[in-house]
């Protein structure tokens, strides 16, 4: 394996790893809902947006190389047999494959971004089905005619 893929495999790894353990504390913190109080799933909810908002720049690039890398492989696939016979020369297979590994991390890094998206919705869901129970609770002490 060369050392790019490596260090992609690598870098890939790393995030998978850092999704898996967020996935996993949101779905504990979906389960333990009753015992959290509303400020902690408040935070968890500032802490997402926030990792979210620090992320746009990276996600906007991975956007731009994602829909550059589709683009130019439908051209070469439309460009026929001519490019066909160019791409087996070295430096094309090297552009190429640079090109495929760029394609990968943009990927994985959207990905990314929408389990971070994910994540963002369930803690929405949770504090507003938390809200709604407490409306549904009759106030306790309140005298009833």
């Amino acid at each position: 394996m060369s050392e790019r893929i490596g260090r992609l495999c690598d870098e890939l790894r790393i995030k998978l790893h850092g999704m898996d353990r967020r996935l996993e504390a949101l779905k504990a913190n979906g389960a333990a809902t009753f015992d959290q109080s509303q400020e902690v799933l408040e935070s968890q909810l500032d802490r997402v947006e926030q990792r979210i908002y620090d992320n746009r720049v990276t996600v906007e690039a991975a956007n731009v190389r994602v829909k550059t890398w589709l683009a130019e492989k439908k051209a070469g696939s439309a460009a026929g047999k001519d490019l066909w016979t160019e791409r087996y020369k070295p430096h094309r297979l090297e552009v190429r494959a640079d090109d495929a590994e760029e394609y990968a991390i943009a990927v994985f890094e959207l990905a990314a971004a929408a389990a971070d998206e994910a994540a963002l919705a369930a803690l929405q869901a949770i504090l507003a089905r938390n809200d709604a129970d407490a409306a549904a609770v009759p106030e306790t002490g309140t005298n009833s005619p």
